[in-house]
């Protein structure tokens, strides 16, 4: 038997082993019996699909959030300042400007959040609101997320 894939965008979406070489379904056409669904296909040859990115954690530690902040490529917060948030809780200068910018109703919530979280929560409404203070996209906030949960 051949393999006979079906092939949309790009992507192999279907595979089908069960007919001659002959006698293969309209619109599919003959692979590499490696070849199956989520194959790429330029034209010309078959790929394997490029591995799916790890996922963005859900949370990330305090001390990774800080930490994060204060190493390269962020260094947004001092090393002092972000040892002093994990230990005392004291929030580092360029989160007391975040939060003094927020709507008076939600700075309480904000600085207990800074001040005494233990771990940072991606799906947060405060996290959005932090990474667009400091002008990032949502995907340079989910970077920043897999970057901390490395430390």
């Amino acid at each position: 038997m051949t393999n006979f894939v079906l092939v949309e965008n790009g992507v192999v979406v279907q595979s089908d082993r069960t007919c001659e070489t002959e006698e293969h379904p309209q619109g599919f056409i003959a692979a590499p019996e490696e070849v199956v669904p989520g194959f790429l296909f330029d034209g010309e040859a078959f790929a394997a699909p490029l591995p799916s990115p790890p996922p963005v954690p859900e949370a990330i530690s305090d001390r990774q959030f800080f930490q994060a902040l204060a190493a390269p490529p962020y260094g947004i917060i001092t090393q002092a300042e972000a040892l002093a948030a994990v230990k005392t809780g004291e929030i580092p200068a360029a989160m007391i400007a975040l939060v003094d910018a927020l709507p008076q109703a939600s700075r309480f919530g904000a600085e207990m959040l800074l001040s005494g979280a233990t771990e940072f929560k991606r799906a947060h409404p405060l996290t959005a609101v932090f990474g667009q203070a400091f002008g990032w996209t949502g995907l340079q906030v989910d970077a920043f997320w897999t970057d901390a949960a490395k430390l």
